[in-house]
């Protein structure tokens, strides 16, 4: 099993980042690597939403999101092709009106084989690049 976890602070407010990560709908051209998204159901507290994503090939998975706005965001694997297991969380923390501090965590076990450093490394390039492209979404919003 991978995982990784990072933690960073932004410049935009907290309520900010948190609409950015559960703007479900604009995934594909928030993260190049997602091909498209179908939320299959949603209430104010949580929701379903199915992934198609486009790595060395194409798969699907669907995760169960648990939302705690302003300040949380966490999922589990409620089906997919890629992995046994995909939890994790965003913790969304106010420093002040226009600053946030984020956590991230991400547990991960593939189907497919692959080594853990290598699994684990590629987390960690993508890691800081998929939060500073949700802080960017969240400077539009």
């Amino acid at each position: 099993m991978a995982g990784a976890a990072r933690e960073e602070i932004f410049n935009v407010s907290a309520e900010k980042y948190y609409a950015a990560v559960t703007d479900y709908n604009q995934y594909p051209k928030i993260l190049p690597e997602v091909g498209s998204i179908k939320i299959k159901n949603q209430t104010p507290n949580s929701a379903s939403i199915e992934y198609t994503v486009n790595l060395i090939k194409t798969f699907h998975y669907t995760l169960k999101m648990t939302q705690n706005a302003p300040t949380s965001l966490t999922w589990d694997l409620e089906e997919g092709s890629l992995f046994k297991k995909n939890s994790g969380s965003w913790t969304i923390t106010a420093l002040g009106p226009n600053q946030c501090k984020v956590s991230y965590n991400l547990e991960v076990d593939i189907k497919l084989f692959a080594p853990k450093s290598i699994t684990n490394a590629l987390i960690a390039v993508n890691l800081p690049r998929m939060m500073q492209s949700f802080f960017e979404h969240a400077k539009t919003l």
